[in-house]
Formats: C-alpha cells, structure tokens, sequence
C-alpha cells in the first residue's frame, strides 16, 4: 500500500488526503454541500426576488459564507499536500486571491484617502492620531490584500506562505 502508516513513527504527508473517508467526514461534506446550495439559494432569492436595499449587502455576506462551505467540503483537505490542485480548486482560489485582493485593497486606499483628507486639515493633535491610525489600518489591509494571513497572528510568516500557496496554484 502506497500510503499505509504500518511502521513508521511519523504518517506519510499525503495520508489525509487519499485516505479512506470516516462516516463522519462524508456526513460533513454532504451538510457543508447542501449549507452552500441553501445559502446560493437564499442569496439568490435576495439579489433576485427581494427590492430592499439591503439586499447587496446581504447577497454579498451569504455568497462569501458559501464560498467557504464550498471550499471546506471540496478543497479543505488538499491544502498543504503534495496533490497537484484540480481545475476547480485553481478556479476558487483565483477568485479568492482577486476577490480579497479587490475588496482589501479598496479598503486600504480609502483608509489611505481618508489619512490624506484629515492631513489636509490636521490643527489639532487629535487629528494626527487619526491621520497615524488611518495610515496604519491602510497599511494593514493593504499587506493582507498583496499576501493574505499567514498561519500565525503576526506578520512574519505571511511572505512565505503566500510563495508556498503562489508555488502551489501556479
């Protein structure tokens, strides 16, 4: 058996991913498949059917929450193995990838115009502590926009885990 764990202290890299699925992790990926068809449907019906306002807001927030239903019950697992990644996890990571790099980068140049703005008109030295905490949270969504969170809460490991995902899905 290519991927048998008998005698070895350590299991073989690719065990979790070929391996043979438990009850428990088929019963998750089908709730997680029919989570995301319940919530593309739900904002389906928002975009659609529903005239308030709110209604982009809320489609946006339950598309997001089924992409990563979506992502957990399909792709989850590959992460961090040596299977090359199929059409369709290349096809949800690029959208992730431009998507956050779309959203946070817009954020950080509207932090970044709003730091401008108030210097513009700073007289007063609570105005320079707004100006450095708009520059600082410009800079922040800026750094997730271009490499994204790493695996720790600080920002040290986050270039070498975006070179290990850019080297997976290139």
């Amino acid at each position: 058996m290519p991927f048998s764990n008998e005698g070895c202290s350590r299991p073989h890299p690719d065990i979790h991913v070929r391996h043979r699925m438990h009850r428990w992790e088929i019963i998750e990926r089908y709730v997680l498949l029919l989570i995301a068809a319940g919530l593309l449907g739900w904002a389906g019906w928002l975009f659609f059917v529903k005239t308030s306002p709110e209604r982009a807001t809320g489609g946006g927030a339950l598309l997001l929450c089924a992409y990563w239903a979506l992502w957990q019950a399909m792709y989850e697992d590959t992460l961090g193995s040596s299977v090359p990644p199929s059409l369709g996890e290349r096809v949800m990571m690029g959208l992730w990838l431009w998507g956050r790099r779309l959203v946070l980068g817009s954020i950080s140049a509207l932090f970044a115009l709003g730091a401008w703005h108030v210097a513009q008109s700073a007289d007063v030295l609570a105005d320079f502590g707004l100006i450095a905490l708009f520059a600082v949270l410009s800079f922040g969504a800026g750094w997730v926009a271009v490499f994204g969170g790493g695996r720790s809460q600080s920002m040290t490991d986050d270039g070498s885990v975006h070179a290990e995902r850019m080297r997976r899905y290139k």
